[in-house]
């Protein structure tokens, strides 16, 4: 068997990024693996995927306005083609982010490894195609107009939520896994349709038939029935063939209707003869039978399968999210043991910054300020209509003298602990 021949630099960049962007800062060139360290910053951040879900949000609302009345050079016409535009872009830029920070296909984490990211691809490149044809359609290429029918797979976009959404996620995961066991129960159910769809057929072939006239309480059969000028029909649901059974049971089981169907198989008396009411009332064993073995049991079992998967794939689901807040936690455990090992950030303060910096993690501190915000709310309160000058008066000073005590508290935390950390902190 021959071996595929393979460079050595596709075996030394195995690890690598569509064979650029190396798996860590080594050299060379050290620009690449920067950059694929700031890809993997920007898609490990928090806030990245609530920014692509945002935006998926709105191309759907886009999409959504999209109807056959909008001319051609309208401006709602511009807007909703600019906006495909924008909204492809932002979702290339996103795909090329993840493929260059988890590799393509290459490595465990890569792109095309999630059956999620393979959907997000595969929309990104029909939406590319789209406005291809688009572009070339409007060019003069008539030809290519025919590949237009690609717009409407851009109504799969919405899909792209799934995976972002950690509950529909799991409803189409339980629906995906439960395909393989409500195979084989449609197979049983198939098999329990056929029995009693030939049962029937051996019961009921030829009996569904009636006389359709002004009165017939005196006609027994066919004959009389064509002899008074009047209509033998047979019912919309019978038994005549295995087809009509199963149509038949069908009715049956989505129990829409099926009360009449069992009163004419137990009104059914003979072939060509008319229906008598309740002539055969142990017919009804074969009607309840077939309720109670398919419409309740086998089809239960549908909800049943469903149901355990969802199950499994809930545990599978908390284990992975159980994995991820340990491995949550270990970080944050790593990060404060660094800390620890790290000198305090205000170390290298002079003496008076020190005391400024004590004074305002000092607990005391709070209370006062506390003290401060509750004699201003009541300050505040006793604001009235038609009060007295001097009250007035009052309040106005006291405002200026509460402004000036928050004004003085904010200028000592940004003294003692700096721009960044007195805004970072919550």
């Amino acid at each position: 068997m021959i071996d595929v021949y393979k460079p050595d630099w596709c075996e030394v960049r195995e690890d690598w990024s569509v064979y650029l962007f190396s798996p860590n800062n080594r050299r060379p060139p050290p620009t690449l693996p920067r950059f694929r360290v700031l890809c993997q910053t920007i898609i490990a951040h928090k806030l990245f995927d609530y920014v692509v879900l945002a935006f998926i949000f709105l191309n759907c609302i886009t999409i959504a306005l999209e109807r056959p009345q909008i001319e051609a050079g309208s401006t709602e016409r511009i807007f909703l083609t600019v906006s495909n535009y924008i909204f492809t872009a932002i979702f290339v830029g996103e795909m090329t982010l993840k493929v260059v920070s988890l590799g393509l296909y290459f490595g465990e984490q890569a792109y095309l490894r999630s059956s999620w990211n393979v959907l997000d691809g595969f929309l990104v490149f029909v939406s590319i195609i789209d406005i291809v044809v688009s572009v070339a359609s409007a060019g003069g290429a008539k030809i290519l107009g025919v590949l237009r029918v690609l717009r409407l797979l851009r109504t799969l976009r919405p899909l792209r939520v799934i995976s972002r959404a950690p509950g529909l996620k799991l409803v189409v995961e339980t629906l995906i896994s439960s395909l393989k066991p409500i195979g084989n129960i449609v197979l049983i159910c198939c098999a329990f349709f056929i029995i009693f769809g030939i049962l029937g057929v051996q019961l009921f072939k030829g009996k569904f038939y009636h006389c359709l006239g002004v009165d017939t309480r005196n006609i027994t059969n066919r004959s009389d029935c064509m002899a008074a000028n009047y209509r033998w029909v047979h019912h919309k649901y019978n038994f005549d063939n295995l087809g009509q059974a199963l149509m038949s049971l069908f009715v049956l089981a989505s129990k829409d209707g099926w009360v009449n169907i069992m009163y004419n198989g137990l009104d059914a008396v003979a072939v060509d003869q008319q229906p008598v009411t309740n002539h055969n009332p142990w017919m009804l064993l074969y009607f309840i039978s077939f309720l109670l073995i398919v419409s309740f049991f086998v089809l239960n079992m549908f909800v049943g399968v469903v149901v355990e998967n969802f199950h499994k794939c809930r545990q599978h689901q908390e284990a992975e999210e159980a994995r991820r807040r340990e491995e949550k936690r270990l970080r944050r455990l790593e990060k404060k043991r660094r800390k620890a090992q790290r000198l305090p950030y205000y170390a290298t303060y002079c003496h008076t910054r020190l005391l400024i910096h004590s004074m305002c993690t000092s607990h005391y501190l709070d209370i006062f300020i506390t003290f401060i915000i509750c004699l201003n709310v009541v300050t505040m309160s006793l604001e009235h209509y038609n009060q007295p000058t001097s009250l007035e008066t009052a309040l106005k000073y006291c405002n200026y003298m509460f402004t000036t005590v928050f004004v003085l508290e904010a200028v000592l935390k940004l003294v003692a602990f700096g721009l960044r950390r007195f805004f970072k902190d919550r």
